[in-house]
C-alpha cells in the first residue's frame, strides 16, 4: 500500500461514487498527521513482510523471512531464535491489562500478524510440516506458539484464515471437503486452543463461517477465534457473501471491537488488510485497489466506535509495492482502470 496505490485507490473509491475521482479522499486522508518510514532490512535492500513486520510491531530491524526476532536471528537456524526474541507492541498492551485483538484476510499465522506474537527463524514454519524432525524438537511452529505460549494465547480476538496449519493431516476442511490439515503432529489446535480457555474458566468460542461470527459478536465472551479459510481469505471481489461465507474485513473489525471495547483497560485491536499485498503480487491493478478501499471500508466502520480523545488510530503498510501511473495527458476523471489513448499530432513530434 505504497503512494500510487493509495492514489490510484483514492481516484476509484471517486469514480464509483460518480465524481472525477481525483479529489477524493480516503478515511485515512483526514487524519492530522502523515509520515514515511524507510522499509528496508537488516540484510535486505527490500523490505519483506516477516521482517517488516517486526520492525513495524517490535521495533527492530530485522533478517528477511525471520518474525518477532531481532537481527541476530538467521533464517531456518532454529537456536538463533532462542537468544534473539523481541517483544511487540501487543506484548506490552497485555502487560498493561488491554483486552488484544489480531484481524486479517490472510492467515492469521501469515507473516504479518505472526509479528504480533511469535518467535520463529523461519516465516514459513507456520506449522510443523516445513520445519525438519530436529528442528520440531527445539522449535515451535507459529500457530504452536499463538496457542500455548505469551502472548498468544492470551488475545482475546482472533479473525482471519488459516485453518491449514490448525488441523492434523488426517483432518478435512469443514469448508472444502477435498482438503486436509497440514499438521505432523496429529493435533487439532482448535481444539487444543478451546481447551486451554476451559481448563482456564474462560468463556470462548470459534466460528468459521459468516453466520457463526455474527451470532457470535452479539454473545458475551471472553475469547473469540474465526478461522474462516483453510487458506486466505477470498479476495474481497470473489467473497461469498453468503451465511456460510467468508465475513468482510469491516464485519470482522467490528466484531473484534464488539468484545475488546468492553475492556475496561482499554484494547490493541490490529486490523490487516493483506490481500493488497497479494494482488500486487499477482499484478492485479483491480484487485489490489479493491482490497485497499476494502480496508478503507473497515475503518470507516469502526472509527464512529471508538473514542479519539484517548484512541490513538495509525494506518500504515508494512512494505510498499510497485504500481505506476504514468498518462501524462491523461484528462481529469478519467477512469483509473480504464484506457487512455493519446493521438500524436505533427507527424508524430510531440
Amino acid at each position: 500500500m505504497g503512494l500510487s496505490t493509495v492514489t490510484a485507490a483514492r481516484i476509484l473509491a471517486g469514480q464509483r461514487l460518480g465524481s472525477s475521482g481525483e479529489d477524493h479522499h480516503l478515511t485515512w486522508d483526514r487524519f492530522p498527521a502523515t509520515a514515511l518510514a524507510r522499509t528496508y532490512n537488516a540484510d535486505a535492500q527490500t523490505g519483506e513482510s516477516s521482517a517488516c513486520a517486526t520492525a513495524l510491531l517490535c521495533g527492530v530491524k530485522a533478517n528477511r523471512e525471520t518474525v518477532g526476532l531481532d537481527a541476530r536471528a538467521r533464517f531456518e537456524d532454529c537456536p538463533s531464535s532462542h537468544t534473539s526474541r523481541v517483544p511487540s507492541l501487543l506484548y506490552w498492551a497485555q502487560r498493561k491489562g488491554m483486552a488484544t485483538g489480531i484481524v486479517t484476510n490472510t492467515r492469521v499465522t501469515h507473516a504479518t500478524p505472526a509479528a504480533l506474537y511469535a518467535h520463529s527463524a523461519s516465516r514459513y514454519w507456520e506449522d510443523d510440516s516445513k520445519m525438519s524432525p530436529a528442528t520440531r524438537k527445539i522449535c515451535k511452529d507459529i500457530a504452536r506458539q499463538l496457542v500455548e505460549d505469551t502472548p498468544g494465547r492470551n488475545i482475546t480476538v482472533v479473525l482471519g484464515g488459516g485453518r491449514r496449519h490448525w488441523l492434523p493431516r488426517e483432518a478435512r476442511d469443514p469448508e472444502l471437503d477435498a482438503e486436509e490439515g497440514r499438521r505432523l503432529d496429529g493435533r487439532n489446535l482448535i481444539e487444543d486452543w478451546l481447551r486451554d480457555k476451559k481448563r482456564r474458566g474462560l468463556r470462548a468460542a470459534y466460528a468459521w463461517n459468516r453466520q457463526q461470527l455474527n451470532r457470535l459478536a452479539r454473545t458475551p465472551l471472553d475469547h473469540l477465534i474465526g478461522l474462516f479459510a483453510y487458506s486466505h481469505l477470498d479476495f474481497e471481489a470473489d467473497r461469498d457473501t453468503g451465511p456460510e461465507g467468508d465475513p468482510s474485513l469491516a464485519e470482522m473489525a467490528l466484531a473484534a471491537l464488539q468484545l475488546l471495547r468492553r475492556s475496561p483497560a482499554g484494547f490493541f485491536l490490529f486490523i490487516e488488510g493483506g490481500r493488497i499485498d497479494h494482488a500486487h503480487h499477482y499484478n492485479n491493478a483491480y484487485r489490489a485497489l479493491d482490497e485497499t478501499l476494502a480496508l478503507d471500508a473497515a475503518l470507516s466502520a469502526i472509527l464512529p466506535l471508538v473514542d479519539l480523545r484517548d484512541t490513538l488510530v495509525v494506518v500504515t503498510a508494512d512494505h510498499s509495492h510497485v504500481l505506476t501511473m504514468g498518462a501524462l495527458n491523461a484528462p481529469r476523471g478519467n477512469p483509473i482502470l480504464g484506457e487512455f489513448r493519446h493521438s500524436l499530432g505533427n507527424g508524430g513530434k510531440r
